[in-house]
């Protein structure tokens, strides 16, 4: 496979110019190459209990530009930074409070704050304590009085409009507890109405990207994490975990959760602990540690790789890449273990996590058998995405990726997941994925990217992923992302913003079909998507699904493709077949 790296890069403030999703990904693959797993098939009968079958998905970052306003205060979309002259810049942390608003600031500089984007557009208003006014750039009618400050911002999507808020310190009573919304809207609510019926009837709602410290691989304690009501959500450790909590419960969705891999034990602890005593009784809770272990794209790889070589960890096969491996599975059993200690006596209630790449089957099972790992955890999760790159067809057309790229595309991941699954039944556990969904990239064609996922057939595509998922799988399948922009760096939203109409976007109208949670839109459907994954006319008839023998032919013997290439470093430029992913998932810089 190829390999697509991650891009952290993100606008430190679009104030001169419009700027797109500064994010980016990495390809599920690795250079490494795996031997045969030798363990019987997996058929492809279709399960026997339909209710079993879940979808989920992986929100997007709650950064001003990404696509959604989760929140109803629209201050959450950014950090504050400081300007002058020159180019705006981090705020020292001496020149902050202990819930993270500006006390004071150097002679000559002034606070400044990106803020997220609201859907509809509207009259707002901004509350606030403290002495001084608010200049609002990007609204109209902006008028001041004490403690408030009131703006007119027109239709939100597709034309984005950036709002900028930035105001003067005074020391000795500086501006903090900036609440900015509708002017019309309760004061009390937390998440933006928009947002909340846009993901209501996933089943669960993974907030990685709500977690930056996951992927930025910080050190985070309980005494330093973020609190509700502080002035910071997308830096340290991100959404406090009360909020998203809340968000789970108010949308009905199992919340996913992934811990840094610097947190320590009493983090980890009182993370779970809180998780236990308020997430309703009848939601689960799936616990994953860190992120994609194995992808060098992120720094705790090379973390996990000098931790297993001070330890001294075998590698005997694998080499560097297998103590990576064997490191993961040292501190996953730590991890869920404290999670296990905290849910005791409840431990129905929680789905312990070990994830790997789709691609690589066979050291899916070195990581479940080393020190016995599988016996720690619920569930194996890999992230199965179908696509291609723009050296994959280099004569590529709209007609060719609907007509055989991306046809050829799901069914190779489908057969690495048959794998995985394989696998995970051996030892007992559930075959879940982590993410998934499409994963084209043509970063210097973003016009035909447009196209692609704006096509209509996009609908017949993800409904027959589904439904082949569903059929030869059976559990839960969540989608990367919930909501994101199409960019040089990908189209990995279901849909471009929340509260895109379902006729506008084809993947998330056909996830919302599977839901049973779809409106009506114009879009005519003409086709139907059978239980084999074949895509024919409504008025034909579906063909009878045969049953799988199991036998050992049924599933791919050699979990890497040497037509498809190897993964380099995570450091080019390329995209995976079918496992490449990024745009609107490597939000970790802020404005």
């Amino acid at each position: 496979m190829k390999s697509l790296t991650r891009l952290t890069a993100a606008p430190l403030l679009c104030l001169l110019s419009a700027c797109g999703s500064a994010t980016a990904g990495s390809a599920d693959s690795n250079e490494s190459v795996a031997a045969p797993i030798t363990s019987n098939s997996v058929g492809a009968t279709p399960i026997a209990d339909p209710s079993a079958y879940k979808i989920g998905t992986v929100l997007n970052s709650v950064l001003y530009y990404d696509g959604g306003r989760p929140f109803m205060n629209l201050v959450y979309g950014g950090a504050t930074v400081m300007a002058s002259s020159g180019a705006p810049s981090d705020i020292p942390s001496e020149y902050l409070d202990a819930n993270g608003w500006v006390k004071a600031l150097p002679a000559g500089y002034r606070a400044l704050r990106q803020i997220s984007i609201p859907v509809a557009g509207g009259d707002f208003i901004c509350r606030y304590q403290g002495n001084g006014s608010l200049q609002v750039n990007g609204g109209t009618n902006v008028s001041s009085s004490a403690g408030q400050t009131r703006f007119t911002y027109p239709v939100g999507y597709p034309g984005r409009h950036w709002l900028t808020i930035q105001w003067e310190v005074d020391p000795s009573n500086y501006i903090r507890n900036i609440d900015c919304r509708e002017a019309n809207a309760s004061a009390t609510d937390v998440f933006a109405q928009e947002y909340l019926t846009a993901l209501r009837g996933f089943n669960t709602a993974r907030f990685i990207k709500w977690q930056p410290a996951v992927e930025a691989n910080t050190k985070v304690t309980w005494a330093t994490r973020n609190k509700p009501g502080d002035a910071d959500y997308v830096r340290n450790d991100g959404v406090p975990v009360e909020v998203m909590v809340q968000l789970a419960a108010q949308a009905g969705a199992d919340p996913w959760f992934n811990i840094p891999w610097n947190a320590d034990d009493d983090y980890i602890t009182r993370f779970a602990t809180y998780v236990r005593d308020n997430l309703p009784a009848d939601r689960k809770v799936y616990v994953e540690n860190s992120n994609e272990v194995w992808n060098w794209a992120y720094p705790v790889t090379a973390q996990a790789l000098k931790e297993g070589k001070d330890e001294n960890l075998p590698g005997e096969t694998g080499g560097d890449f297998q103590i990576i491996i064997e490191r993961y599975a040292e501190k996953t059993q730590h991890v869920m273990d404290i999670w296990s200690n905290v849910f005791a006596g409840q431990t129905n209630r929680l789905v312990r996590v070990a994830a790997f790449q789709n691609v690589q089957p066979f050291y899916s099972e070195m990581l479940l058998t080393f020190k016995d790992t599988y016996k720690h955890v619920d569930a194996l999760a890999t992230a199965p995405y179908f696509g291609f790159g723009p050296n994959d067809y280099p004569n590529l057309t709209v007609d060719l990726a609907f007509s055989t790229a991306l046809p050829n595309a799901i069914s190779d991941t489908l057969k690495h997941a048959a794998q995985n699954k394989q696998i995970a039944t051996k030892y007992g556990l559930r075959y879940v994925t982590y993410e998934g969904g499409q994963g084209i990239e043509l970063p210097n064609n973003v016009p035909l990217l447009e196209q692609i996922e704006r096509d209509p057939r996009m609908y017949d595509m993800y409904k027959s992923y589904i439904t082949q998922w569903q059929s030869q799988m059976g559990d839960l399948l969540q989608l990367m992302q919930f909501v994101g922009p199409i960019t040089q760096w990908g189209a990995w939203g279901m849909a471009e913003y929340a509260g895109q109409p379902l006729d506008q976007t084809p993947k998330m109208r056909a996830v919302r079909e599977f839901l049973g949670t779809a409106t009506a839109t114009s879009t005519t459907t003409t086709t139907q998507v059978c239980v084999d994954g074949s895509i024919i006319p409504v008025t034909s008839t579906c063909p009878t699904p045969t049953t799988s023998t199991g036998s050992t032919s049924d599933v791919v013997t050699t979990p890497t493709d040497s037509t498809s290439g190897g993964t380099t470093t995570g450091k080019s430029k390329g995209v995976g077949k079918g496992t490449g992913r990024g745009s609107g998932k490597g939000n970790v810089a802020v404005a």
